[in-house]
């Protein structure tokens, strides 16, 4: 069960590290999947590693907040830059 928990969390970081790097939309679908499967992972691991419910839960809380967070901040980042952009202009000499 500990190798499971142990391949989950590296698929996790590498599937939540691209997404947090490109930018992840709250108003989709998509972006509260991947935090769903992102508390589970840690839950998982959690329960794994410790045995404690609580724990594993906070765990699970908080590595899904944090990455789920960065990735909102990167996308409303790339969103005003695009808006930026296209109100001064891309070629403006």
């Amino acid at each position: 069960m500990e190798t499971v928990a142990t391949v989950n969390v590296v698929i996790f970081l590498i599937v939540y590290g691209i997404a947090v790097f490109i930018g992840i939309d709250p108003k989709k679908w998509q972006t509260w999947l991947l935090s769903l499967y992102g508390f589970l992972t840690y839950f998982l691991a959690g329960i794994v590693g410790t045995g404690n419910f609580y724990e594993s839960v906070a765990v699970g809380v908080i590595v899904t907040f944090a990455f789920t967070f960065g990735g909102i901040i990167t996308y409303w980042n790339r969103e005003r830059a695009k808006k930026w952009l296209k109100e001064h202009g891309e070629n403006e000499e």
